[in-house]
Formats: C-alpha cells, sequence, structure tokens
C-alpha cells in the first residue's frame, strides 16, 4: 500500500496543467493496476484540471474583451498594409485593382484576408471589404465582428 506522503506529492504535481494531464495518466494507470482508488481520483482529477485549464485559456483568448481589442489592431494592421498593396498595385499598373485578388500578381503574400472574418475551422477565405470608385478612389475595410458591412462595428484602415 502507497503511504499517504507519496498521495500528497502525487496531488501537488496535478496542478501544473500539462505535467497534470500526462502524470494524471501514469496515475491512473497505476491506480487501475494496483486496484487503488484513491491513486485512480488523484489521475482522474489531474487530468481533468488539465482540461478545465485548457478550455478556459481559449476561450479566454478568442472571446475576451483584450482578446477582441487586440483582433481588431490586427485587423486594422493588416488594413493598412494592404492600402499601401492596393497604392504599389496602382503605381505599377496606373489603375487601381478591380478586385484585391489581383494584388495577388505582385505579391503573393499580400494581406487581403480579413483575420477577424476567419474562424479555426474555416473553410473559405472571406477578404476585406474592397469597392473601385472611379478611377481615383477605392474603398477599403473589415465588416468587424458581426460581418455585416456599413455597420458601426467596421474597421477602416489609419
Amino acid at each position: 500500500m502507497v503511504r499517504k506522503t507519496k498521495y500528497f506529492k502525487y496531488s501537488i504535481l496535478m496542478i501544473i496543467p500539462l505535467i497534470g494531464f500526462i502524470m494524471g495518466i501514469i496515475i491512473l494507470r497505476k491506480g487501475i493496476i494496483r486496484r487503488e482508488k484513491i491513486l485512480c481520483y488523484i489521475g482522474v482529477s489531474g487530468i481533468l484540471i488539465s482540461i478545465f485549464f485548457y478550455t478556459w485559456a481559449f476561450y479566454y483568448g478568442t472571446h475576451s474583451e483584450k482578446a477582441k481589442e487586440e483582433q481588431v489592431f490586427f485587423a486594422q494592421y493588416q488594413l493598412n498594409k494592404a492600402m499601401q498593396e492596393v497604392e504599389v498595385f496602382k503605381l505599377e499598373k496606373g489603375v487601381y485593382p478591380e478586385s484585391l485578388q489581383q494584388l495577388y500578381s505582385l505579391d503573393k503574400y499580400a494581406p487581403i484576408i480579413d483575420p477577424i472574418s476567419q474562424s479555426l475551422f474555416s473553410k473559405k477565405f472571406i477578404y476585406f471589404n474592397y469597392k473601385k470608385i472611379g478611377d481615383e478612389h477605392y474603398t477599403i475595410y473589415s465588416s468587424g465582428f458581426d460581418q455585416i458591412p456599413n455597420n458601426t462595428d467596421d474597421i477602416f484602415p489609419d
């Protein structure tokens, strides 16, 4: 039988998320082999603590106000770069592009994909909103979080 002080040592490791997950699997296996319920409880708790921590961290990292501020900042940065690419296109070709995809002819890494519209499991790219207005003007912006153009949450370049 394992002494109670070893249980305490095992349980301390469970509060470190990744180590807790790995140790939880090892301790759960040991508990099943030795048929000791306390080891099984400690192992399962280590696994659950790790799963809870990483779930919380992912959710907080994608849905918190700070995360949304960072996404807006990044989208605005990408918009500024896309606007520069449009201007370079005009300098080289003499006209503004009809669509943002034409920028790929000069730079295959042109930042024309709206980062706010992309989710982890998106199957297609959603580009920034771009419209050529006559021969001398254009507009480019992101539709924001609701993905509805011409709303209050739209993001424009600086």
